[in-house]
């Protein structure tokens, strides 16, 4: 959560000096421009690109669609997924690998209510209430030496690949807090963050479920691969991980965005 944090000091930095350079707009406030459309420059260490359409409803309201897609690739190793002694006090390790390919979209539509604007809609400080759908599918690797580990002597619970495809889909809602400064060029930059509430569901494909394993082959492996994935591979984005580790409760949204208006 340490870059959740840094981001909301980043963006309340950004809410309490913007409004020093523009001019507070008493009444209602006329529209520079009407129609905003954006980037989401943050979601790039994300492995997404979503684009951001924002119009203009009144004085002080406006819409706004968010699309998103999300296609990237991540890898990590695990130098010992198992271990022993022999007995000449040699110390053997299991390792594995894993690679991982990722695709999916997200759908996010808000609305927003400007409370203090400078120079005229939409510039200035608002809050926004938002619904937002997300959905991806993992294609997962592993490489395992299966003669090497396939022994009680590794103290392995599963000593097989956990090779499958994951589909994750979640739905949340929640609130936002931004600024957008807009330039006389019709330039932009927004900036938000908030909090939501999310509910997660995750389904697992395997290819090829060992012969025999228990009674439930499906359910064993399912949390043999939520265990590994959790305890034995540290993915190198925190999207990959979250896949995994993500469950039905809180969370957080936010972003920067640059933008042209028209």
């Amino acid at each position: 959560m340490k870059l959740h944090h840094q981001f909301a000091a980043a963006a309340f930095a950004l809410l309490v000096a913007a409004p020093t350079q523009a001019q507070k707009v008493e009444g209602e406030a006329p529209a520079q421009y009407e129609h905003l459309v954006k980037v989401n420059l943050l979601d790039f260490a994300w492995g997404q690109y979503t684009a951001v359409y924002e119009r203009v409803l009144g004085p002080y309201t406006s819409v706004a669609l968010n699309l998103g897609g999300i296609g990237y690739y991540d890898s990590a190793n695990s130098y010992s997924l198992g271990s022993y002694y022999d007995e000449w006090g040699i110390w053997y390790n299991a390792p594995a690998e894993l690679e991982m390919e990722v695709s999916g979209w997200e759908l996010t539509p808000e609305i927003r209510r400007y409370g203090f604007i400078f120079d005229g809609m939409p510039e200035g400080l608002y809050a926004s209430a938002f619904v937002q759908l997300r959905g991806l599918t993992a294609e997962v690797d592993e490489t395992l030496d299966l003669d090497q580990i396939d022994s009680e002597l590794y103290g392995l619970d599963y000593p097989y690949e956990i090779d499958h495809t994951l589909k994750f889909f979640s739905v949340g809602a929640g609130f936002n807090l931004g600024y957008q400064w807009m330039a006389d060029n019709g330039l932009a930059i927004d900036a938000y963050f908030g909090p939501m509430f999310r509910s997660v569901s995750q389904t697992y494909t395997f290819d090829n479920l060992p012969a025999g394993l228990d009674s439930n082959p499906q359910a064993t492996a399912e949390d043999a691969t939520e265990d590994r994935l959790r305890n034995d591979y540290w993915l190198s984005r925190p999207t990959s991980n979250d896949l995994y580790n993500a469950r039905t409760g809180p969370w957080v949204r936010g972003g920067i965005s640059v933008a042209v208006s028209f």
